[in-house]
């Protein structure tokens, strides 16, 4: 059985301001952490193929990460936008809607997971192994990774699973390098306390609520039938394991399944990433009104942003990233925390339905 590892690695350039999009992309004229992700996999001999997705879409961008892929001796592939253009080529024969076209492409980060997804298919691969350009794995990972996939778990085939992230000090949680907490919006606590609960649960695979995109593994049998949302702004990972578990796939956490999480500093506005998760949650919020998903049933860190108070979270954390920026004298950040807060009425429900 054919499998392949994809990492999608995220740049950008004078030109380029990915970093409206993307949560810490490598400016391309410095080191960034793909190497060190090569040579890592390298060191453990990584037996499989690995495909390289860079992103954005951009021939300086290509060169650059062809340019680092080419110091390994590992079975290394770039996703080029030839590679792009076959696979609209191939959707084109079997009927895709011409209308969805544009959603082809690597505009977000569910865009770019489901050319992963693409590629994979058009190739003939049957498991895909999703890690992160800033991870690093043990000799282990390889053999967690595939363990189980595809065997009959109680009701189940085991199709999709996901595991925990560590920090250098071994800590399973995520890190969003936040100094301090908004008001109303505690959002990286109540995702590690998500992610607490499966790891506590008993037995070595648990049906999930959420999930990591830098430790995720899926089954041919899953990602021809199961797509990422290609039209949210972040939180790809979790809103994957909603669309599986919709049309009757459940997604595990495999508590063996961990590797290691070394992000760079994060040097972008903590306006932009609050503002990409108010649009998340909302555009989540009409998903669920759309499908008739109980927020509850989607676990509690979902549930909590998705619920009908939402605008007053968005009102009440975003005025107090604004007050917290004033102290700081930041004035930036204080008035891209008040625009933030007129997402509340500006992004209505109606915009995001029509997504």
């Amino acid at each position: 059985m054919p499998n392949c590892m994809i990492i999608p690695t995220y740049w950008s350039t004078p030109d380029i301001n990915s970093w409206k999009i993307f949560d810490h992309p490598t400016p391309i004229q410095e080191e960034g952490t793909l190497r060190r992700t090569l040579q890592n996999l390298q060191e453990v001999s990584y037996p499989d193929p690995i495909i390289l997705f860079p992103a954005p879409v951009a021939p300086q961008i290509e060169c650059r990460v062809a340019q680092v892929a080419k110091e390994f001796s590992l079975d290394i592939r770039i996703c080029t936008a030839k590679d792009i253009d076959h696979i609209r080529t191939c959707l084109e024969k079997v009927g895709f809607p011409k209308a969805y076209m544009h959603t082809i492409s690597m505009h977000s980060y569910g865009a770019i997971r489901n050319m992963g997804l693409l590629y994979a298919l058009v190739h003939g691969f049957d498991t895909v192994v999703m890690i992160d350009d800033d991870e690093c794995i043990d000799l282990q990972y390889h053999h967690q990774a595939l363990l189980h996939m595809d065997e009959v778990f109680g009701d189940f085939t085991i199709l999709g699973k996901t595991g925990a992230v560590m920090d250098e000090s071994g800590k399973k949680y995520y890190d969003g390098q936040s100094t301090f907490t908004l008001q109303d919006w505690p959002k990286d606590q109540l995702f590690n306390e998500n992610v607490l609960l499966e790891i506590e649960a008993p037995g070595e695979l648990t049906p999930c609520t959420v999930a990591f995109g830098g430790n995720m593994v899926l089954s041919r049998k899953l990602f021809r039938t199961v797509p990422f949302d290609p039209f949210g702004t972040r939180g790809e990972d979790d809103d994957y394991v909603i669309n599986a578990r919709y049309v009757g796939f459940p997604f595990f956490f495999d508590k063996n399944l961990t590797l290691l999480h070394l992000p760079p500093k994060r040097n972008t506005g903590f306006w932009t990433r609050h503002r990409q998760d108010i649009i998340r949650f909302k555009y989540a919020r009409a998903k669920f009104k759309i499908l008739n998903i109980d927020p509850n049933s989607a676990g509690s860190f979902l549930a909590y942003f998705t619920r009908d108070d939402l605008d007053f979270k968005i009102i009440s954390s975003s005025i107090a990233g604004a007050k917290y920026f004033v102290d700081q004298h930041d004035r930036r950040e204080f008035e891209e925390f008040l625009n933030n807060a007129l997402l509340a009425a500006t992004c209505t429900d109606s915009d995001c339905e029509r997504s």
